[in-house]
């Protein structure tokens, strides 16, 4: 059995849009930085770091400046700019990455030499402890952008639920052009919110991001909007969120968009009550999902039946020996956390492997969930690898329209 507690930035290396990237540990600011690197450094108040690389003409990079770690909200605000050999500024910025992280995506490098990065926090006072990451992309044939695409798709009627729903869909760079089946991730939202609560904690940017640097492998997400069926505690097979998700959203998305249908191409995951439902969906069909992922869940003893309640189904789920990857996260303040370890400790009393991140600091709030994005993604993504999807055999290849 075996059973992770860690509270670490995960990171994994794929190639695609960004070429594999590898971490150092922490020094001071500045120096040479190389193509797929990650490095993390202190910045003083008022300093400038300035790393330099080598570059040429027609040659497409993107930087990034994070702050490190991403849930250190009150210290630095980051800020990039680029400047080429010759001292001309090329590209800048504040915070086009997630939160307020600093993202120059996809810039053209003018001319051969050596370029100088510079980098400082845009208020210029606040100290702190940053990454800075520098990529090389080289797009497939027929792609233009790094950036994917947000579809919304309003109004979409749910016999099921007998009500006008709707869901978003994020697709990955270079969709149109690519002609494969991407892996998703279908993530529920919490009670009291709806299909734009991953699109606003930006996990779409997070995903452009990590792309361009090699951190991910292409990935699309489903983002539903529960309506009344997903905040009520109805479980028969007629009336169930469990059976609009199942028979009607993700066969609708998968014969829509060049989406993945088996197993290993699709995760399900969600924020507090979207936790709750992701783990009763996927412990009752573990054959349908790669991973299964509740951040913050909100788990309670009495608001569902035992075939049903994820407090139950830890302790009596049959578990084979491909199951789902499991992941359970929380901050140190999450007032779900009582039943959250409840969760756990029966996971471990039944001996189902899973993957337990408790955060030192954190409450069952935005600000704790859009600080850990990225490590969900690389939970999610850990086993997709982009040199196997396969073609999409949709009639009109899935396209979407402009």
């Amino acid at each position: 059995m075996k059973i992770v507690k860690k509270v670490i930035l995960i990171t994994v290396a794929v190639v695609f849009l960004g070429m594999p990237f590898k971490t150092h540990a922490r020094q001071n600011g500045g120096g040479a930085i190389q193509f797929g690197e990650t490095i993390a450094a202190d910045l003083a108040s008022g300093e400038t770091d300035t790393w330099t690389f080598t570059g040429r003409i027609g040659q497409m990079v993107t930087i990034s400046m994070e702050r490190f770690p991403a849930d250190q909200a009150d210290t630095i605000d980051p800020y990039i700019e680029l400047y080429g050999p010759d001292g001309v500024l090329i590209a800048s910025d504040d915070d086009s990455g997630p939160g307020q992280d600093a993202l120059i995506l996809g810039a053209t490098l003018p001319i051969d030499g050596i370029y100088s990065i510079q980098l400082h926090s845009f208020d210029n006072v606040s100290p702190g402890i940053y990454q800075i990451a520098l990529a090389e992309n080289v797009l497939p044939k027929g792609c233009t952008s790094l950036q994917g695409t947000m579809v919304k798709v309003d109004p979409w009627y749910s016999a099921i639920a007998r009500e006008n729903l709707r869901y978003r869909v994020y697709l990955p760079p270079c969709y149109q052009s690519s002609a494969v089946k991407y892996p998703y991730v279908l993530l529920m939202h919490g009670s009291n919110t709806d299909d734009s609560h991953f699109d606003r904690l930006e996990m779409d940017e997070a995903i452009t991001r990590d792309v361009a640097l090699g951190r991910l492998p292409p990935l699309a997400l489903v983002l539903p909007f529960g309506g009344e069926m997903a905040n009520t505690n109805v479980f028969y097979i007629d009336g169930s969120y469990e059976y609009v998700i199942l028979n009607e959203l993700m066969p609708l998305v998968e014969s829509t968009y060049c989406l993945q249908d088996t197993r290993d191409g699709r995760a399900i995951g969600g924020i507090s009550r979207g936790g709750f439902w992701a783990y009763i969906i996927g412990f009752r069909h573990p054959e349908l999902f790669t991973a299964i992922g509740g951040h913050s869940p909100y788990f309670d003893l009495y608001n569902a039946p035992d075939t049903h309640n994820p407090l139950a189904l830890a302790l009596t789920v049959e578990w084979p020996p491909d199951a789902p990857r499991l992941y359970i996260d929380r901050g140190k303040d999450d007032y779900a956390q009582v039943n959250i370890e409840l969760f756990v400790g029966r996971l471990t009393e039944h001996g189902i492997p899973f993957t337990y991140v408790l955060h030192p600091t954190g409450e069952h709030r935005d600000e704790y969930w859009g600080a850990h994005v990225e490590e969900y993604l690389m939970f999610y993504a850990q086993t997709w690898d982009a040199s196997t999807y396969p073609p999409c055999d949709l009639p009109n290849g899935g396209l979407i329209s402009q």
